[in-house]
């Protein structure tokens, strides 16, 4: 996992964590992108996504939504209780 960030539904980051060196300005525009893309998309898509390199999970709670950068699918299922 390189990051995870947990941002409310108007846009504001509530929590970030990076798990990998990243330069701050980097960091910003990642932030800012990915909540673009996540809160664009409806709650019924796939909470899976592909962006730059990266595979993304997110999943939305009631007004938060927590967003994750994962090395492996695999990984992702589990977490979500599926079958490896």
């Amino acid at each position: 996992m390189r990051f995870m960030l947990l941002f409310s539904r108007q846009g504001k980051l509530r929590l970030q964590k990076w798990y990998t060196a990243t330069a701050e300005r980097d960091k910003k525009k990642m932030v800012r992108e990915l909540m673009q893309i996540v809160l664009a998309r409806k709650p019924k898509m796939c909470s899976f996504l592909e962006w730059r390199d990266l595979k993304i999970v997110y999943k939305r709670y009631k007004t938060i939504i927590s967003g994750h950068h994962w090395c492996q699918i695999s990984c992702c299922l589990s977490c979500f209780g599926a079958p490896n």
